[in-house]
């Protein structure tokens, strides 16, 4: 068997021709592989002599077959023979002119994922990100939670901005009503935004039992195509007026949640709660600059067909966000004034950012050495409450709970690299006027899928 192996930037080739002796064998392990599927007068499945089935069923009869064994194993052969290779998706076969000499020609070209040419990623100055809780933080949590645990009242009082109207309402437009227009007993807080613009303040001191037409107008942007920009009018019966009374902060109300025994105790586990946050925050926040960053640094050329791809993803995911809530993606984007070809181009940007990003993740995992061990993947999973989670995301997603840990451990000692291989330390001026001079990339070799692999799709924007 003739091969030729080419490689150009990120795309390879292997150039195959067999000759009439190994394309014989081919058909002859495909006659070995399929002779069960074919019925031979006189002979059990499987027992019919070559020649016999292709009497009975035409000379090529094994050919397809042979055609999809033999690309399916030179294909296995060539990547063993290239292992350097780090091959994206499936590849695609065209079928060749057999030159004299030859009776089967094939090209395989497959996609490669990008290499990464390094540059700077350590030793970098940064904006300063810092979160800190101070006790108005603690005291706006607080009122927040009180509020949670507020009661609605009914009041003789006309209506105002943040009580509760209880209505029934009819909306016509032209005198005519239209669909979705008309609703019975809806609790709206007057202020909330939640209906179009003008309705909310058109039941400022109604009283209960008071009957009111209030006049809106629909926004041309409106999502209903007969609705956009048309005048309209709404009846509405107000028949109650709701008011929140909001506890008092007391030992009582403390002991009543469960978890406090007094209010000094809340107050200081609100401010724990509150500091927890900040520091995860902090930490998100640092590390997405600081990858921003150090990809801005780097070169790398994402080829298309993995730029569709991650597209592809992340449509995939929109449409199950718009699953989740019972809607249509293809309905919603049009609400929204887009549409699909919209969305896919407004994300190839992102697209290609997030690849670049990942590749740029794994050719510094590289670099560095950084491993995870079976041990440490062993240590982490006999925390009970981290298996169960892990074990919750094998369920929804397949995969394995070590391979789940294994990405969570060599993900976390990768941030914490970058994390403390640089500084946030710059004001938000200084950093804006005085960008710091970019040094020569280093040369660094891609990451082995291995050790990547586990670790690539654990950072998407």
């Amino acid at each position: 068997m003739k091969s030729n192996f080419q490689k150009e930037k990120n795309e390879a080739s292997f150039k195959i021709a067999l000759t009439p002796e190994e394309w014989e064998a081919e058909l002859d392990n495909a006659y070995n592989r399929t002779k069960g599927r074919y019925k031979v007068a006189g002979f059990r499945p499987g027992k019919a002599p070559r020649k016999f089935i292709e009497m009975h069923y035409g000379p090529g009869v094994f050919f397809d077959a042979a055609v999809d064994l033999c690309i399916n194993r030179v294909y296995r052969e060539q990547l063993n023979l290239h292992p350097e290779l780090e091959v994206f998706g499936q590849p695609d076969v065209s079928f060749d002119k057999a030159e004299e000499g030859e009776a089967f020609a094939f090209t395989i070209k497959v996609t490669l994922y990008p290499e990464v040419k390094l540059g700077e990623y350590k030793g970098i100055k940064l904006p300063k990100i810092e979160y800190n809780v101070t006790d108005e933080d603690v005291e706006k949590r607080i009122k927040a939670e009180l509020s949670q645990s507020a009661r609605s009242v009914p009041t003789d009082k006309p209506a105002e901005n943040g009580n509760i109207t209880v209505i029934d309402y009819v909306g016509t437009v032209d005198g005519v009503e239209f669909e979705g227009g008309k609703g019975q007993k809806y609790e709206l807080k007057l202020g909330s935004n939640t209906f179009i613009p003008g309705f909310e303040d058109g039941l400022i001191g109604a009283g209960k039992g008071e009957e009111r037409d209030v006049k809106v107008k629909f926004p041309e942007d409106y999502h209903a195509e007969n609705l956009k920009g048309k005048d309209a009018v709404f009846h509405v019966t107000v028949q109650d007026v709701l008011v929140e009374e909001v506890p008092e902060l007391t030992e009582e109300w403390v002991k009543e949640r469960g978890r406090y025994e007094s209010v000094e105790e809340y107050r200081a586990g609100v401010r724990s709660t509150l500091e927890a946050n900040a520091e995860a925050r902090q930490r998100n926040d640092r590390i997405d600059a600081v990858m921003r960053k150090v990809t801005e640094n780097a070169e790398c050329d994402v080829p298309e067909p993995i730029v569709k791809a991650e597209v592809d993803r992340m449509y995939h995911e929109f449409e199950q966000q718009m699953a989740a809530y019972g809607m249509n993606p293809e309905d919603y984007l049009k609400y929204s004034n887009s549409s699909v070809e919209q969305f896919r181009e407004e994300r190839r940007e992102p697209a290609a950012r997030n690849i670049k990003m990942r590749q740029v993740m794994r050719a510094i995992i590289k670099a560095e050495g950084i491993e995870v061990s079976d041990e440490e993947v062993k240590q982490k999973l006999r925390d009970p409450a981290v298996r169960a989670e892990l074990e919750h995301a094998v369920h929804h997603n397949g995969g394995t709970v070590e391979d789940y840990a294994y990405n969570d451990m060599m993900t976390d000692k990768f941030f914490d690299l970058l994390l403390t291989s640089n500084e946030f330390v710059l004001e938000q001026a200084e950093s804006e006027e005085q960008p710091k001079e970019k040094k020569p990339a280093a040369k660094k070799a891609p990451a082995k899928k291995t050790t990547t692999k586990k670790a690539e799709d654990n950072k998407d924007e």
